[in-house]
């Protein structure tokens, strides 16, 4: 809509961020006692029993001891709401009573749209009671007799089942609420036949298919009548409050179980039905991609939540496409991610029916990783009682295992191609070499890296811990930005050097700095200083770090002069030699 654009303007977010109480804040998902300065409380990230999360009313900020999270209160409502920055500014925002800055945003009815889905979203909150309501109809007996027959009638109120009972019962019903056929066909729920209106989940069960925030967003319908000529399933069509290829079915509870009590994997099904017989058996850390296509925007999702994902997609051959696409999509976000081995052409809940619980459970730890799952689909595809299926699977395979950067991996996945076709390792060692590109090197002959030992690590995070908390020793007059060795310490140096030049607080920190560098933005705001640190120790940190960048520069210099043989090289070597010798005799460095 533009407006997150709107929502990167600092000094809003300065306002926005002075005008929240991170005590009051975490107060709400927390218990929180008092101690001395500060506040402290379990931390709600990793759930211990003895209390290291520490939150700082002058600073604004907090910091687990123990998981070592920390940030603003922005940074707190992604992690503890599971949400991107956007959505968490909307929650502060909307909760310390100010309007998003709209002045930059391409959509000049954005006030009109936000009122438009408060409107839609009470409707199908409204709707979505009515529903549950119908379920202990007389008319709904086809219902109840479906729920008693796939025995999930204890989850009926905890996924909110109902029914609907005809053509026009539930429009007739909103009519009464003061909706608009408009409305009802805006939300999804009505659709237009010539003057007259239907419900377009007329005679169905219906599943209701609620956003993390709790907000009733679609519904799914599955027609009853085996006779009946319609699809099976009918979902919502997509509206302004539901996008399928972002939405994940019982996301919401997957969050309860989050803040409750942790989240260390998730499990991801087809279907509705299969996440609910797998939540009723005490999975209760099941969604569902409601198809086969998982999608970018459903990978970040549960991204967001937990980094470890069960693909538990059924056992036929669209399942099985379905699932090579899903991993592809979900390891490109960075996700952990193993496939559960259904097989013979069975769903979740067929496994949770014939072989129960502690059937399913088996399959979650027998599930294979992405690679492993690549090479057993392929291997499925080749006549292996012929010479000339196995030697053709094993090539492409190693096509395959070529993909992977990690030469232990690599070797792994060699044995089992191995296993499954005989061929030595020494054979597939060869073929592995002959389709590996030249350019898949671990490490680059030319490369100017060099190691970086932890006495320079430890000095330059010191420098850059005083810098950042302004420590009474912390020298902003030193150049100190060459000297440092990566980016993520220049770009946190680059922000010390703002933060002092115009007086930002600590906290809006956590604003300007790039996602990638918040957790080490995060170790530097709460680096633990010794009440012995002076400014002698930043002196000699500094000139740690000058020795050791001057080493490294004459190490690349004797190497070109190695190659090249010019003079002019060997003089700035000997140069930095005199420098060195300086920097030894006056005491200037230690390590």
């Amino acid at each position: 809509m533009g407006v997150i654009n709107a929502l990167l303007e600092r000094d809003w977010l300065d306002e926005l961020l002075s005008k929240t109480d991170l005590v009051q804040l975490v107060s709400k998902y927390v218990s929180l006692t008092k101690k001395g300065n500060n506040y402290w409380a379990c931390c709600p990230f990793h759930h211990e029993k003895t209390p290291s999360f520490m939150i700082s009313p002058d600073k604004q900020l907090y910091y687990c001891h123990g998981c070592h999270e920390g940030g603003n209160a922005i940074t707190f409502v992604k992690k503890i709401e599971s949400v991107e920055s956007g959505d968490a500014i909307k929650i502060l925002a909307e909760a310390a009573h100010m309007s998003l800055p709209e002045y930059k945003s391409n959509n000049k009815n954005y006030v009109e749209l936000r009122k438009k889905r408060e409107r839609l979203s009470a409707l199908m909150l409204d709707a979505a009671r009515h529903y549950h309501d119908n379920l202990s109809s007389n008319e709904a007996a086809i219902a109840r007799e479906y729920i008693d027959q796939r025995q999930i009638g204890s989850m009926v109120n905890k996924f909110g089942l109902g029914y609907s009972l005809g053509r026009s019962e539930m429009l007739d019903f909103l009519t009464t609420k003061g909706y608009s056929y408009i409305e009802m066909r805006e939300a999804g729920i009505a659709e237009q036949r010539g003057d007259s209106y239907y419900d377009v989940f007329m005679n169905r069960l219906i599943i209701p298919i609620i956003n993390p925030y709790g907000g009733v967003v679609a519904f799914g319908g599955r027609i009853l009548d085996k006779d009946s000529k319609f699809a099976k399933y009918r979902n919502s069509c997509q509206t302004i409050l539901f996008d399928k290829s972002k939405t994940l079915f019982a996301l919401n509870l997957v969050k309860k179980k989050k803040q409750r009590e942790g989240l260390d994997s998730i499990i991801v099904t087809e279907g509705y039905m299969d996440t609910i017989s797998l939540y009723k058996a005490g999975f209760d850390n099941t969604v569902a991609s409601m198809g086969t296509s998982l999608t970018i925007e459903q990978a970040k999702l549960l991204k967001n939540y937990c980094n470890k994902i069960y693909i538990s997609y059924d056992g036929d051959g669209a399942g099985q496409k379905a699932t090579l696409r899903g991993l592809d999509i979900l390891e490109s976000v960075g996700l952990n991610v193993r496939v559960v081995p259904l097989g013979g052409g069975m769903d979740p809940d067929d496994i949770i029916k014939s072989k129960g619980a502690a059937g399913y459970k088996e399959l979650l730890d027998k599930a294979v990783t992405l690679t492993a799952f690549k090479i057993n689909n392929l291997a499925s595809n080749f006549d292996f009682t012929q010479s000339d299926g196995r030697s053709k699977f094993a090539v492409e395979a190693i096509k395959i295992i070529n993909k992977l950067d990690n030469p232990v991996e690599q070797e792994e996945y060699l044995k089992q191609i191995h296993e499954l076709t005989g061929y030595s390792m020494s054979v597939l060692n060869k073929q592995a070499q002959i389709d590996r590109p030249e350019d898949n090197v671990l490490f680059s002959e030319d490369s100017e890296d060099l190691p970086i030992n932890d006495s320079l690590t430890i000095a330059q995070e010191f420098i850059l811990a005083a810098l950042i908390n302004e420590m009474a020793y912390a020298n902003f007059s030193e150049e100190i930005f060459t000297f440092l060795t990566t980016d993520q310490q220049r770009d946190i140096y680059n922000l010390a050097i703002e933060k002092h030049k115009y007086g930002y607080s600590i906290q809006s920190l956590f604003n300007r700095v790039e996602s990638s560098n918040e957790e080490f933005l995060n170790k530097m705001v709460n680096y633990r200083f010794s009440p012995s640190d002076d400014k002698y120790k930043f002196d000699e940190c500094l000139n740690l770090i000058k020795k050791r960048e001057l080493e490294r520069q004459k190490a690349l210099l004797s190497k070109e002069y190695d190659d090249k043989k010019d003079p002019e090289l060997m003089k700035r070597v000997a140069e930095i030699e005199r420098q060195l010798t300086q920097m030894k005799k006056s005491g200037g460095y230690y390590g």
